[in-house]
């Protein structure tokens, strides 16, 4: 019972959070993370091909990559993807 009351309570806390800053306390230059875009940089080189469904014979989409610079998309990207290559970055 004690474990069950433990566990329960720290099923709560999780669902609560920790603190953070709400949405209406962002600065006026902080972006919304809705349409946010950090530039990330590449750790492998990579080029991936997107497709609309499992049939794999419309792509709608493709991303390459290289170390040390952005990703570079066209089109959308799905769950269903095609890695043509991906080759860590030296």
């Amino acid at each position: 019972m004690k474990t069950l009351v433990i566990a329960g309570a720290l099923a709560a806390g999780l669902l609560a959070g920790c603190g953070g800053v709400g949405e209406n306390e962002l600065g006026a230059d902080s972006p919304s993370l809705a349409t946010r875009e950090d530039r990330l940089l590449c750790l492998s080189d990579f080029a991936v091909e997107y497709y609309s469904d499992a049939t794999y014979t419309t792509q709608v989409g493709y991303e390459t990559c290289w170390c040390g610079g952005t990703p570079q998309r066209q089109g959308i990207r799905t769950s269903y993807r095609q890695v043509l290559w991906d080759n860590p970055c030296p």
